[in-house]
């Protein structure tokens, strides 16, 4: 989850202060922390539902509603590099995301 939250916040922050992809020497690490963090959510993910017995088969809207955050968050990052006005608003929104996928973790709501 932090390297996930590392990567979205500096790259936000990057593009809101003005800077291009082409110009970010870190783009190799940012992408990569970004792509090991989103795996490590998603294998922690599925791991949880094995230790709870839940079925890959009929899944819970909560876990359904966690996959499309998830989703969001590995495309937004292409989103907050590219447009710094979007970036302004991802860099509320990212952390919103963060609490509605931890709220539906820990509540489970059906």
């Amino acid at each position: 989850m932090y390297l996930l939250f590392l990567s979205l916040g500096g790259v936000t922050l990057y593009s809101i202060n003005g800077g291009k992809k082409s110009e970010n020497k870190f783009k190799a690490i940012v992408a990569i922390s970004h792509g090991v963090g989103l795996v490590l959510i998603l294998v922690a993910g599925f791991g949880l539902m094995k230790f709870r017995d839940i079925s890959h088969s009929a899944l819970p809207v909560w876990i359904i509603l966690k996959i499309v955050i998830w989703l969001a968050f590995g495309g937004l990052l292409t989103l907050a590099y590219k447009n710094p006005k979007a970036a302004k608003i991802l860099w509320i929104v990212f952390p919103l995301m963060g609490l509605i996928a931890a709220y539906l973790a820990f509540y489970q709501p059906s």
